[in-house]
């Protein structure tokens, strides 16, 4: 069975006789009568009943026909949706947190380059802060961060969060750590360690607040940078804490040189969940190839 049976069996029926069908396909006669007269053996089945007065559909022919219509119909969605994929246009900018481009960005953004080939995208790193402000003053159209409970409550006319996915937050330590064995890290707890604190607005809301309500923690390190941050934690020279989703599947979690503990705020449950965000224009006609992307990001969040 191929398309050109199912082009011919639908011509056929039609335009009432296979001389006709072979006028509008520029198709020889005997061409598309081997093709049905092939067709019809390999499913043994009569498709069209032949007259000196035309070819007439039987019984079963006419759920052969309907089922070709159908396949026709799906074949013509592909080329279309390719087609469309092909005149997608326009330029996106993208701001995102570090959490964002050391999990699923990097392949997200491939696939989308892939499939939109004519959709130019700017992206930038930063911390949550500046990218809830750039998407505020239109020098982004599309922010990705990671935020709490706190972040939901800001509210600005300019922009709107929508929450992609739940996660919560975790005390890194490293498998020598005496709290590698531990449950749950309370605060505590949590500062009578040496700490790695990332050096942006989230991280310091979080600590400011920790500190003032249990006292000073110690802190030995400030750093931005990922592997930085894992290699103090994994040599146990100091702890971190991070969203759960961050480090799931880092190499150093899997083969279990870091160790991921729930942390655990009974006097304030918000500050121990956080969530990746999105950071829209609040508008209600949002571009198309903004939202093609957002449609790529929610199904890649699905997996």
């Amino acid at each position: 069975m191929n398309i050109d049976q199912l082009q011919y069996i639908i011509e056929v029926s039609e335009q009432g006789t296979i001389a006709r069908a072979s006028e509008k396909l520029h198709v020889s006669h005997s061409a598309i009568s081997q093709a049905i007269a092939n067709l019809e053996a390999e499913l043994d089945i009569t498709i069209f009943n032949r007259s000196r007065s035309g070819s007439k559909i039987t019984t079963e022919g006419k759920t052969v026909i309907k089922l070709a219509l159908e396949i026709m119909n799906k074949l013509n969605e592909l080329k279309n949706l390719g087609k469309e994929a092909t005149k997608l246009k326009g330029d996106l900018k993208i701001a995102a947190s570090t959490i964002f481009f050391s999990t699923f960005l990097p392949e997200l953004l491939y696939t989308f380059r892939k499939e939109f080939p004519n959709v130019q995208i700017e992206i930038n790193e930063n911390d949550p802060h500046n990218i809830i402000e750039a998407v505020k003053n239109n020098l982004f159209d599309i922010g990705l961060i990671l935020g709490t409970d706190e972040t939901l409550k800001l509210e600005d006319p300019r922009i709107m969060f929508e929450i992609l996915l739940q996660s919560s937050l975790v005390v890194c330590v490293s498998k020598y750590s005496p709290l590698a064995y531990n449950k749950k890290v309370g605060p505590e707890e949590l500062i009578r360690q040496p700490l790695v604190i990332r050096n942006e607005k989230f991280a310091e809301r979080f600590w400011n607040k920790l500190f003032l309500d249990y006292g000073e923690g110690n802190v030995v390190f400030y750093s931005n940078n990922h592997d930085v941050i894992k290699n103090l934690i994994a040599n146990n020279i100091a702890v971190g804490v991070y969203s759960e989703f961050w480090i799931r599947n880092d190499p150093l979690v899997l083969n279990g040189d870091i160790v991921p503990i729930p942390y655990a705020d009974e006097n304030d449950r918000n500050y121990s969940q956080t969530y990746l965000l999105s950071v829209l224009p609040n508008n209600n006609h949002l571009p198309l190839v903004m939202r093609e992307f957002m449609q790529e990001l929610k199904n890649k969040m699905k997996q």
